[in-house]
């Protein structure tokens, strides 16, 4: 779990319009020896995993996830959305970056929209290695952003995004608040903000402990409300966020 949480995607309500489309893109190979790789598409009920033949292993592991993450979400989420993701995992590093561009290429999941829809871009060098769990947590953080895409302001602040897919993400696992954020500290003022600078990984965990100190205060249902409500804003009231209640919450839960 520690090793996801430095892969974790940075997604911001970002549009790509590359003009790509997954159906026709070559597929571009990992060598220029013997080996030679094809498109591949598994179908589940909830989405498709586009990727090359050669990264088979990965692609079966994550369309066995995918119906059992997309239902996860949906159980969590009372909105309507198509409840069906299609997954892609590029065959190289390049075709990653005509993607998700340059600043995401090293996150392990990126969710994006560009012409040919909404999709998951699972980055395989850094998916490969996580466990079954973790890719999970990923593949879930990810198919959040997906099905809040259309309720989330381009300006909404990082902490209530991605605090909110992590939250999600995690939801039902068992983890402790210190198994799932293992850099948490009760050492806060103020809410975080650095989702791209040497404390992305800190501000992360920050983000999701947010949440789980309204969902002791406001319940499951109660965070998801709170979320809603505050989406489609470019600032959430500080009123409505106790930073002091936070820090104690954290206090007593981690010490």
């Amino acid at each position: 779990m520690k090793y996801l949480r430095a892969l974790l995607a940075i997604t911001v309500a970002m549009t790509f319009l590359l003009g790509l489309s997954v159906a026709t893109r070559p597929v571009e190979l990992p060598s220029t020896e013997t080996v030679h790789c094809k498109e591949a598409v598994q179908k589940v009920a909830a989405g498709t995993v586009t990727a090359s033949s050669c990264d088979s292993e990965l692609a079966g592991r994550v369309s066995g996830l995918l119906d059992e993450s997309v239902r996860g979400v949906a159980d969590i989420l009372d909105i309507s959305w198509a409840r069906r993701v299609d997954v892609v995992v590029p065959a190289s590093d390049s075709e990653l970056v005509s993607l998700v561009g340059p600043a995401f290429a090293e996150m392990a999941g990126v969710a994006i929209r560009d012409a040919a829809g909404q999709r998951v871009v699972i980055n395989r060098v850094r998916a490969a290695p996580l466990t079954d769990t973790e890719l999970r947590v990923l593949l879930r953080h990810e198919i959040t952003h997906v099905a809040t895409r259309d309720l989330t302001s381009d300006s909404a602040p990082l902490w209530l995004v991605e605090g909110f897919a992590d939250w999600v993400a995690f939801h039902g696992l068992g983890l402790s608040l210190r198994q799932a954020a293992p850099k948490l500290t009760s050492d806060v003022s103020a809410l975080p903000a650095d989702f791209g600078g040497p404390g992305r990984d800190l501000a992360y965990q920050q983000a999701y402990s947010i949440m789980v100190y309204l969902e002791s205060r406001l319940g499951e249902r109660g965070v998801v409300d709170f979320f809603l409500r505050h989406a489609a804003m470019s600032a959430v009231d500080l009123g409505d966020v106790d930073v002091a209640g936070w820090r104690e919450f954290l206090r007593s839960s981690i010490g």
